[in-house]
């Protein structure tokens, strides 16, 4: 009886530690979900922050950021410059 009551201990626990397992992993795959989340607002709210910074100094020459207002400046021309070769293909 020993050896069965050996065996069904066994059982128990392993059960006891897959549950406890499963209960763990589930709360790892909700933390990191509401992790994620933080992250996408912390950069949604750095590209805001950037925006509003870009509208504000974007046509001044020496500001600190110059080079980088002028490259986003460049890259909408050129967005705008294939919208209307799109366009112009749609016949619109």
């Amino acid at each position: 009886m020993a050896f069965f009551d050996k065996l069904e201990q066994t059982i128990t626990e392993t059960g006891h530690s897959i549950g406890r397992k499963a209960k763990d992993l589930a709360e790892i795959t909700k933390l990191k979900n509401m992790l994620h989340t933080c992250e996408e607002v912390i950069d949604r709210q750095y590209r805001e922050i950037g925006k509003a910074y870009f509208e504000a100094h974007k046509d001044e020459e020496d500001d600190l950021y110059a080079q980088q207002c002028k490259a986003i400046r460049d890259a909408q021309r050129g967005a705008e410059a294939l919208q209307e070769q799109i366009d112009a293909l749609r016949g619109e």
